[in-house]
This record gives structure tokens, C-alpha cells and sequence, in this order.
């Protein structure tokens, strides 16, 4: 649960990420939502500190927000959630915290999360990209420009990337069970 006396940072927070969800070439507004809804449900679940989990999955891909091309948006990302919440006065320490989240909820095997609330963003992150089936391929399809089969390819490697951050947190991977085996029925896998 988000303390009374940071509500409306992270409303500010919320406000700003879906503003910058507005006019790109992917529809970033479901799958963000979605990691913020698994953050807080799995955090609820598991007993870890709600406030950090949900900032962290406001923030988690502001970079690409930004700038759809940025490399290593984990990395520049976490520097801007630092940046954004000392504008807020927010706790060094609970800065640090989301910053570990952001930096680890890639797919990125040189930054692994080791704290629940890290463990469960990045499992948010997968959660929601398997919901968001459809978005994911319109930008294999049409924004990537891939063929069908090159498509397919491209799904099956990121889909298998995105499950492998499942294996952090077992009620997470429960809850993507049915949704990776529809997405692998779908893609003949």
C-alpha cells in the first residue's frame, strides 16, 4: 500500500508515464498497467513492500518511453527513477530499492534481482507481456516490419526471454502457466 504522504507523487508519477504512453508507434499504456497491476498483486501475495513495487513498475521502462530506441533501457532508466524521485524528496534508501528493480526486471543475466520486490517487477514485466499478446505482435509484425516466419521466430525468443524471469517468483509462474502455453499453441511451438 502506497504511504498517505507519497499518494499524490505517485499519482504525479502515474499521470506523467501515461502521458508519455500517448502517440507512439506501440501501444505502451496495457502493457505498463499491466505490470503495475502484477507488481501489486504479487506484492499483496508475497508480503513485500507494495509502495516499491508499484513505482518501480510506473518507472520500469520509462527510458523506452522516452526513447524507443535507447539501448540498455534498464540501465539509463534506473538513473532517470533516481533522478525523478530525489526531485521528490523521496528516502535515499527506498530510491535505492526501486532502482534495483528497474535495473534487474530486463532480461539481462548481468543484472539479476535479488530482493523480492526486484523478483516480483520483473515478473510483472513477464506477466504482462504475455497478456499483451497482440500488442507484441503488431510490433514484430508491423512496426519491425518481419516476416511471418521471422515473426515467429522473433515471438518464440522473446516470449522464452520473458518466462525465464518467471522462474524468480513460482506464484507468478502459476499465474502464466495457461497464458505461455495459449501463446506457445499460438505460435506452434
Amino acid at each position: 500500500m502506497i504511504k498517505e504522504e507519497n499518494m499524490d507523487m505517485v499519482a504525479e508519477i502515474r499521470n506523467m508515464i501515461l502521458d508519455l504512453c500517448k502517440g507512439k508507434s506501440w501501444d505502451w499504456r496495457p502493457h505498463i498497467e499491466g505490470v503495475v497491476k502484477y507488481s501489486k498483486l504479487l506484492a499483496k501475495k508475497l508480503g513485500a513492500d507494495e509502495e516499491i513495487c508499484e513505482i518501480s513498475a510506473w518507472l520500469h521502462d520509462i527510458i523506452k518511453l522516452k526513447d524507443s530506441e535507447q539501448a540498455e533501457h534498464h540501465i539509463k532508466g534506473s538513473e532517470e527513477a533516481v533522478r525523478i524521485l530525489n526531485g521528490y524528496g523521496y528516502p535515499k534508501e527506498r530510491i535505492e530499492r526501486i532502482k534495483h528493480c528497474i535495473l534487474t526486471h530486463s532480461s539481462d543475466r548481468d543484472n539479476i534481482p535479488d530482493s523480492k520486490e526486484a523478483k516480483i517487477v520483473a515478473s510483472a514485466d513477464a506477466l504482462s507481456l504475455l497478456d499483451n499478446f497482440l500488442n507484441l505482435s503488431y510490433f514484430v509484425y508491423n512496426i519491425k516490419k518481419y516476416s511471418v516466419e521471422e515473426g515467429r521466430k522473433e515471438l518464440i525468443k522473446r516470449y522464452k526471454a520473458y518466462c525465464r524471469k518467471l522462474e524468480f517468483v513460482p506464484e507468478a509462474k502459476e499465474i502464466a502457466k495457461p497464458k505461455y502455453e495459449a501463446v506457445k499453441l499460438i505460435l506452434g511451438k
